[in-house]
């Protein structure tokens, strides 16, 4: 059968959900993507619980008056923070959110020692503390909340000239992880696989990210059985909250900032 044009929503606090984006394009080309960046509102890692609820809920009240049939919550702190509100208040609104790989533990062969690196209010959420204690009941790996990693990237993003300065602040930022020996990280933001290469560089470990598990999960609720692959479009949509409109955005200029 003819397949549907799917209408997929996207958001963050700001380009982290690039890292999910990047993901969404390579594994369900075929869809059409609305990406919504709070930028005017990042980080939400410091926002108290109650202000990120309004925002996650004005975001997906826009990403609805364009017609999308799915919203991926492409932020781990508005995951842990807002997603079951969100599906309560949006009964019939399919939401996909991203949360730490944390049963990456028991999926690596060989001897691992883990760290996974969030954000402070996503490492705060009740829904976080519940994750961990289901997928790593005996603690085998150890959390860090992350003060200033997720703004540090947007400002990266934005003033890729003082990239030498991002790099001296990295060191610092991941100071309380040296030493100790780590093998893995898992990465806890969506804001943290943009620097993953430096991430890995400072710490001389692997790190695991979700994001291709998320563009797979969209594309098994998207996709009905034996439909087929429409068109793919030339373009995505793009709104940033700092500059409150709908552009649209080449896929074919779309890059995966940072990556080497």
């Amino acid at each position: 059968m003819n397949a549907p044009k799917h209408k997929i929503g996207v958001f963050d606090s700001g380009i982290g959900g690039f890292s999910v984006l990047n993901e969404l394009l390579k594994a369900f080309p075929e869809a059409e993507y609305f990406y919504y960046s709070d930028d005017a509102h990042a980080p939400y890692g410091p926002k108290t619980d109650e202000y990120i609820n309004q925002r996650t809920f004005v975001i997906t009240d826009e990403l609805i008056s364009q017609g999308v049939e799915m919203i991926v919550v492409a932020c781990n702190t508005a995951t842990a923070v807002s997603i079951d509100a969100l599906r309560a208040a949006y009964p019939q609104m399919p939401f996909v959110g991203v949360e730490p790989y944390l049963n990456a533990y028991y999926k690596e062969t060989g001897p691992s020692k883990m760290a996974v690196l969030t954000t402070v209010s996503a490492g705060k959420s009740e829904r976080f503390k519940r994750l961990k204690e289901r997928l790593d009941p005996k603690g085998f790996i150890d959390h860090y909340s992350l003060q200033n990693l997720a703004r540090m990237v947007e400002e990266l993003y934005k003033h890729p000239e003082y990239e030498g300065e991002f790099d001296k602040l990295l060191v610092s930022e991941l100071e309380p992880l040296q030493g100790k020996q780590y093998t893995h990280a898992i990465l806890g933001c969506t804001h943290y696989p943009l620097v993953r290469n430096k991430i890995e560089d400072v710490l001389k470990l692997k790190t695991l990210s979700p994001c291709p598990y998320v563009a797979q999960r969209v594309r098994e609720l998207s996709v009905k059985p034996g439909e087929v692959p429409g068109d793919i479009s030339e373009t995505f949509e793009f709104y940033s909250s700092s500059k409150p409109e709908w552009v649209k955005k080449n896929r074919s200029d779309f890059y995966y900032p940072f990556k080497k």
